[in-house]
């Protein structure tokens, strides 16, 4: 049995599909001191990310599973970036897509598990920073990633950039000297007749192609990939035309 809890970020949000039966959940997380709020798509999940108080995000579902990278992505630039993750899925594999592992859960639970397990899980997480805010900095290929921070750093010299900047120079300097497609980034559009989401997408890369500029010099570029998506390369990679 789960002892009750007390604290101030208490609210624990539940995503789920509007057919799945989560009475059990929502009184299992009640009778362990939790004040859950159940949400049956992406835009809800958004919504309730602007709320004070939340304490954890729990995601399961069919949606989550098709959707999972884009909401990990609007939870980290929302009111309750800090909260943690926590993601009950079918299987381990939704989790390793080369698109979902640039992000980070901060727990989760396969198919089968108990209401116990999940309400331990739960009790042991909310309210703590997520570790996707705590994380270490991130070294690669010589540019220091903190996330904490949101800024990028090369060379002695640090920009700080916006939640969607900075989820886009990860991607970019995770992938060097490979093309990343619109698709791959969490604001590109999600099929390719979505023009103004494309749109929207080169203005942002067009910022961060700026502010990257600014500590790399000219060791490094990003460039665009015409009917690919973009690049992060390095000088010696560029070609000659």
């Amino acid at each position: 049995m789960v002892d009750r809890v007390e604290q101030k970020n208490s609210r624990v949000v539940v995503l789920t599909d509007p057919d799945e039966e989560v009475d059990w959940l929502r009184s299992r997380l009640k009778d362990a001191g939790f004040n859950p709020l159940c949400v049956v798509n992406e835009d809800d999940l958004l919504e309730a990310a602007s709320m004070p108080g939340v304490g954890l995000f729990l995601l399961m579902g069919e949606a989550m599973e098709g959707s999972l990278l884009e909401m990990l992505f609007g939870i980290s630039a929302s009111r309750s970036a800090t909260a943690p993750v926590i993601a009950l899925t079918r299987s381990r594999t939704v989790l390793e897509t080369p698109r979902v592992s640039v992000f980070d859960v901060d727990d989760f639970l396969v198919c089968p598990w108990s209401p116990d397990e999940v309400v331990a899980r739960v009790s042991l997480l909310c309210g703590q920073k997520s570790l996707r805010r705590n994380m270490k900095p991130q070294s690669l290929y010589g540019f220091q990633l903190v996330r904490s921070r949101l800024a990028v750093a090369y060379a002695n010299r640090e920009t700080i950039l916006t939640p969607s900047e900075f989820e886009i120079a990860r991607v970019l300097v995770r992938y060097l000297d490979m093309p990343v497609s619109r698709q791959q980034l969490p604001q590109g559009p999600r099929c390719n007749g979505e023009q103004g989401a494309s749109r929207s997408l080169d203005a942002l890369v067009s910022r961060v192609r700026k502010k990257l500029e600014s500590i790399v010099g000219d060791e490094f570029r990003v460039r665009s990939l015409y009917g690919v998506g973009y690049t992060l390369e390095r000088a010696h990679h560029r070609r000659v035309d």
